[in-house]
């Protein structure tokens, strides 16, 4: 070990990548996650029956093997600023801060009760175990089901909607199928 701390905001594919080098390295890595759970997008934003969860902690215990620190629900900026980590003996940082928001379509309805980005869908069912009756989060679960968009996350969405009971889940998309920018092993599967 060389003694220097490294903090990592975030601790999506690019916080535990960077992590995972910089232990290699021989710093002194904490990586700080603004969720309750670590593994970002890789744990809320891609359902279990593409990415199981089960794998990531795999990645996650490896890393705490090397030596890396995990500190969950801890928002750099507001539970702490970079000048109090630095205070702290943090000399270098890395932020990972993740996808970002959802892009919203300034349509009618859009802001009607049960209707859900599919970042925030993908995160009530993925790491708030939303679909299971018997936990605080609400997730909309309707017989008739319909996603926007044509990427990989709509794919996830839609292909989540059906294994929560959707009757008729559908694409909407202001394109072609050919035109869609999900991978066609995505579509693919989400049609089936």
């Amino acid at each position: 070990a060389n003694g220097i701390k490294v903090a990592v905001i975030g601790s999506g594919p690019a916080g535990l990548s960077f992590a995972g080098d910089m232990a290699k390295y021989g710093y002194d890595v904490t990586v700080f996650e603004a969720l309750h759970e670590v593994g970002g997008v890789l744990k809320y934003g891609i359902p279990g029956f593409r990415l199981p969860n089960e794998i990531v902690d795999v990645e996650i215990d490896s890393l705490k093997k090397m030596g890396v620190t995990f500190i969950t629900d801890f928002v750099v900026g507001r539970t702490a600023t970079i000048e109090e980590l630095k205070q702290e003996g943090y000399q270098g940082f890395f932020a990972g801060s993740g996808a970002g928001l959802p892009n919203f379509m300034n349509i009618p309805g859009e802001n009607l009760i049960n209707v859900l980005s599919s970042n925030e869908y993908l995160t009530r069912v993925n790491l708030m175990d939303a679909a299971n009756p018997e936990t605080d989060t609400p997730v909309p679960m309707g017989r008739n089901v319909a996603v926007i968009g044509g990427g990989n996350t709509a794919m996830d969405s839609v292909r989540t909607a059906r294994r929560l009971g959707a009757e008729r889940a559908m694409i909407v998309y202001r394109r072609s199928e050919e035109e869609m920018p999900a991978r066609l092993e995505e579509v693919k599967h989400a049609k089936e």
